[in-house]
């Protein structure tokens, strides 16, 4: 009942977010065509790399800390206090970093000085964005999905709004507003709902030290999964357009937010209910069973998806974004072949971060994302195409679910000795 309880939560949380997400798209593609989406892409996808790695990408650590010690409220209290410690601190980094560096980080992300303004609104927006994760860290961690859900309902409602009027009365600016929508507004409810529940009632420092070293475990795997597959779409992006053309490159965006916008639903179904539920088991043979049955899910999730698009495919461009795109039809197939595989290695590799083995699930984020890079290049080169881009993303896809299996399938042979992994037992 729980998994359906929580399947249920998430379904509604991403709903909400998803018909926000692709409303946004569907008004910046009908107004400014590919070429605007391609302009617009690597901010997309920058936002979309601030919602995990804002305030150091803790949030899968105060998951899995605060679910391991469930029944130990002064060990909570004192890992609340410290994680709000380091939030904060990991949120001032890229605000003071992006704005000595905005030059060139707006180079990367819109190849003209000209937007230069966008990027000081997100390096401000992404302290917002940075208390929210700290904010849904602490209620998933301690099991209250409904209030999380409840976030996502009202921040979705305001960003529908603000959106709708941005964009058609504000032109790009407004987009770019739009853009950042769904990701900062949560923010209203979750500062009012922490404020009431008094987490940081008084500053304790007494295991700051300790749960800092936990929790930079995580960040550092995230940050390296950033380096390693967002970033260096951000950089095939910037490839596309410089070989292809801007248009090109609005294509492939839109394949991309396209398959982003099912592929959330997975992220955040694993997030919020897979990790919790593996952070609290210790048994290989339990671990390995709940990873098998996850694996059944989403694969015949998948099966029922591909169906629904490959029967609606057109309709779903036409209606999701414009007719614009309807060249981009024949791809969405191979792109959701790809999709299962990387899903189905997410769910190997979660095991990784359940147990902070934090080597293995670096080698995962290293092998995909230099992988896809060095595919993208060599087939730009010889097809000058978008299919094989995009081609070279299912071959990496397939190999790194190949890869996570055969580091899943070592870690549960392997020996009681836990190489590389956290115990947390702190004493309360």
């Amino acid at each position: 009942m729980k998994v359906i309880k929580v399947a249920g939560l998430t379904a509604v949380a991403y709903l909400s977010k998803l018909l926000v997400s692709l409303f946004i798209i569907k008004e910046i593609s009908t107004i400014h065509g590919p070429a605007g989406l391609g302009l617009l892409g690597n901010f997309m996808t920058l936002v979309s790399l601030a919602s995990t790695l804002a305030g150091g990408g803790m949030l899968s650590g105060m998951i899995t800390y605060l679910g391991e010690s469930l029944g130990r409220p002064t060990q909570q209290q004192r890992f609340i206090t410290s994680a709000f410690i380091y939030t904060i601190f990991f949120a001032c980094i890229p605000l003071g970093v992006g704005v000595c560096g905005i030059g060139g980080l707006t180079e990367l992300i819109f190849f003209n000085q000209t937007y230069r303004v966008f990027i000081y609104f997100f390096l401000i927006a992404q302290v917002l964005i940075a208390l929210n994760n700290y904010v849904f860290g602490v209620v998933i961690g301690l099991g209250k999905n409904s209030v999380y859900t409840l976030f996502l309902l009202i921040g979705n409602m305001f960003a529908l709004i603000i959106s709708y009027f941005a964009i058609h009365r504000y032109g790009l600016w407004g987009a770019i507003v739009a853009i950042m929508a769904p990701t900062v507004l949560p923010i209203i409810p979750a500062l009012f709902y922490a404020c009431k529940q008094r987490w940081i009632q008084a500053i304790q420092l007494s295991s700051l030290v300790e749960d800092t070293r936990f929790l930079a475990k995580f960040t550092f795997m995230r940050f390296f999964s950033v380096l390693c597959f967002p970033l260096v779409e951000i950089l095939v992006t910037n490839q596309i357009k410089s070989v292809l053309g801007i248009e090109s490159a609005g294509y492939w965006q839109a394949v991309m937010k396209l398959s982003l916008a099912y592929m959330t639903f997975f992220s955040m179904f694993l997030t919020f209910y897979f990790l919790p539920r593996l952070s609290t088991l210790r048994d290989k043979k339990q671990i390995s069973h709940e990873v098998k049955q996850m694996s059944y899910l989403i694969g015949a999730a998948f099966v029922v998806m591909f169906a629904v698009f490959m029967c609606f495919k057109v309709w779903i461009i036409q209606t999701i974004l414009s007719e614009q795109f309807l060249p981009m039809a024949d791809w969405i197939g191979l792109q959701m072949i790809g999709d299962l595989f990387r899903v189905v290695g997410w769910i190997m590799s979660f095991v990784a971060v359940s147990k902070a083995a934090t080597k293995w699930y670096l080698l995962g984020e290293a092998f995909q994302g230099l992988l896809f890079m060095l595919l993208t290049t060599v087939s730009l080169f010889y097809f000058h195409d978008v299919q094989s881009v995009i081609g070279s993303y299912v071959m990496t896809c397939c190999l790194y679910c190949l890869f996570s299996v055969i580091i899943f399938i070592s870690y549960v042979n392997r020996q009681p000795r836990r190489y590389g992994e956290v115990q947390i037992d702190h004493a309360t």
